[in-house]
């Protein structure tokens, strides 16, 4: 060993052992303690943490469940959040059954104008059902109120979704309900038809929201927020156009409730349905002006999965963080003695106060950015292999543009759960290369100044790479149960094929009516699984094509030696 290389501390060589025990942790945050240690806050995320925007929009797997759930078990952990009352509203509502309601209540007028009056009526409803959950309630006038709109409404049933309440209620009384949408008065009655003998009710949201802002205010909170979410699952045909109407309706009342200082909404849309809402009434760039975009730069990405090897390595007591440090080249940082003891996580706060920042030059590279790639090819090759449709051959490039490019699906996604899939399956994958070669070792390699173990081997990551495929393609089919029998067809029959469009499904998938061909073909590309390759208005007419992400990753011709892929 070299002297340099001695005051390495990193263990040489890697205990590849020790492999298999890495727990790299959840996609979610919530689920463990690892994945908690190692949550990314990407810009996005910290414009979400500011709790300024009221709409929450991302692609599926950008991480709006995740925040969704982050908002409703550890707001007290969030500095904007902490003194606001959190209250969740889940419902995934039956379309269907929403429209039918329509034509039998409220037939002749204006749907969008009903669908406000729901909207208000069920999230003041769930704020009251929490108020009347807390100790001492009724404690003063203005929660007696709230008692009486929980009496008069039945609503006293967290559980019970927004037609179903409404129903009941008609069915048991005359109600008449009035609100205010925008200034625009809006009312709704129905109930038992001799009106004369039947029980009648009048409940004014207006009224309503004021006991409960008063309320949350002498409850010592800064404000409530309800949570929304679960409301834009797929659908399509009429339950498509009756969806777009009821959540652009849910906006119309956010907007409205804007003007409550005490009374907040927070909405989680799926990007691809937010971008087909009628925008009419409110204006395109005043409601994006509300809206938090979640996406994952290539950046961030790497971030994600430096941050999990960086912790799978610290609580395995492989290495520390300040060990990789050492081991890594920083002198175009220019970093001094000073700057070191700044950004060591052991140094309290009060010492690194003492010393002050001085002027730095523009970087073209962020310390960051060297950091996370110094983490990742700790373990990583440099380079790794792609197969080229152009060469009809495997060739080598770089492992960060392998990362930033072979995992993104239809809508240009590229989901941290995806990449921890992989980073699982490399570790299973070059595991089992050492304990079926157990004279091989990994030892610590200079690289370009940077100390590496030479650990994942290329093969093992492109084999790696082509199982966490197979994985991806299987969770696509469990999205959705009423298309799984369809897609397991369409599987089968596409072979290596990468072009589809609405005239082949029709031809492969025996009995699929013209509808569901157009919701089949549809629902893919929403998901990520297909992307526009053709546009056109109709689409019956476009053209389709499967990201790189789901294309078949053939198995190059190959001699392994010391465990590195020989392309033949």
């Amino acid at each position: 060993m070299s002297s340099k290389k001695s005051k390495i501390s990193l263990p040489d060589p890697f205990p590849v052992n020790y492999l298999r025990a890495l727990n790299f942790g959840s996609a979610d945050g919530h689920r463990d303690n690892v994945a908690l240690e190692a949550f990314i806050v990407t810009s996005s995320v910290r414009q979400f943490f500011l709790n300024q925007h009221s709409i929450v929009v991302g692609a599926i797997g950008t991480g709006k469940s995740t925040l969704f759930r982050l908002l409703k078990s550890h707001s007290q952990d969030i500095e904007a959040y902490k003194e606001d009352l959190i209250v969740s509203l889940e419902e995934a509502l039956s379309f269907n059954e929403l429209n039918s309601f329509v034509k039998e209540y409220y037939q002749g007028k204006e749907e969008k104008t009903l669908y406000q009056l729901l909207w208000k009526f069920n999230a003041l409803s769930k704020i009251a059902i929490s108020i009347s959950q807390m100790d001492g309630f009724p404690a003063n006038d203005y929660e007696k109120d709230i008692n009486k709109f929980l009496t008069d409404s039945n609503s006293a049933d967290s559980y019970t979704d927004i037609i179903t309440k409404v129903k009941a209620l008609v069915s048991n009384a005359t109600i008449k309900l009035e609100a205010n949408i925008a200034d625009n008065p809006i009312s709704f009655e129905a109930g038992l038809g001799d009106k004369n003998n039947a029980e009648q009710k009048k409940i004014n949201l207006e009224e309503v929201q004021r006991a409960i802002s008063k309320a949350i205010k002498e409850r010592g909170f800064r404000k409530v927020t309800v949570i929304i979410d679960k409301i834009d699952k797929f659908v399509a045909g009429v339950e498509y156009r009756t969806q777009r109407e009821f959540i652009s309706a849910l906006l119309d009342v956010d907007d409205d409730l804007a003007s409550d200082e005490h009374i907040n909404l927070k909405v989680f849309l799926r990007a691809d349905l937010f971008e087909r809402l009628d925008f009419s009434s409110l204006g395109y760039d005043k409601v994006t002006d509300n809206v938090v975009f979640l996406k994952w730069s290539k950046d961030e990405t790497l971030r994600f999965l430096a941050t999990r090897i960086l912790t799978a390595l610290k609580n395995s007591k492989i290495a520390h963080p300040e060990q990789l440090l050492q081991a890594t080249d920083l002198t175009e940082f220019d970093l001094s003695k000073r700057e070191k003891l700044l950004l060591n996580p052991k140094v309290p706060k009060f010492v690194k106060a003492w010393f002050s920042k001085k002027e730095k030059v523009e970087r073209n590279t962020s310390l960051y950015e060297k950091c996370d790639k110094a983490i990742i090819t700790k373990l990583f090759p440099r380079d790794s292999l792609h197969y080229c449709v152009e060469k009809q051959d495997h060739i080598e490039i770089s492992t960060f543009d392998f990362l930033s490019g072979h995992f993104l699906d239809g809508n240009n996604v590229c989901t941290p759960r995806y990449m921890l899939i992989f980073l699982k399956e490399v570790v299973n994958k070059v595991a089992s290369y050492y304990e079926e070669n157990p004279d091989q070792v990994s030892e610590l390699v200079l690289v370009n100044k940077d100390w590496e173990w030479d650990l994942f081997k290329k093969n093992c990551v492109y084999e790696a790479y082509v199982s966490a495929k197979n994985t991806y393609v299987k969770n696509v089919g469990t999205l959705e149960s009423k298309w799984t029998k369809n897609f397991e067809v369409f599987l089968a029959k596409k072979g290596n094929k990468t072009k589809f469009d609405y005239k082949w499904l029709r031809g492969n998938i025996p009995d699929i009516s013209e509808k569901d061909a157009v919701d089949f073909i549809s629902f893919l590309q929403v998901i990520g699984f297909l992307k526009i390759s053709e546009a056109h208005p109709d689409v019956k007419k476009r053209g389709y094509e499967l990201p790189i992400l789901y294309k078949v990753s053939p198995m190059p011709n190959k001699a392994i030696k010391n465990g590195q892929l020989t392309v033949g």
